[in-house]
């Protein structure tokens, strides 16, 4: 059975960031190196994807968040 993991974006863009499409910040992680963050892994597909919005809805740094299967 396959496991989900939440994943955050690790440098999130800057308010007023003009950067173009080739500089996206596409490196994505499940916890931050020497934070107390939670690694978010779930049994259910759909259990992960309700964290992640939750989790996006909640992120003041404007960070994105995906889905990843293990």
């Amino acid at each position: 059975m396959s496991k989900f993991r939440v994943v955050k974006q690790l440098y999130p863009a800057p308010s007023s960031s003009s950067d173009p499409t080739w500089a996206m910040r596409n490196v994505f992680v499940a916890k931050l190196s020497g934070s107390a963050d939670q690694v978010w892994e779930f049994e259910h597909e759909e259990d992960a994807y309700m964290k992640m919005y939750n989790l996006s809805g909640s992120d003041d740094t404007r960070r994105k968040y995906k889905v990843v299967e293990l």
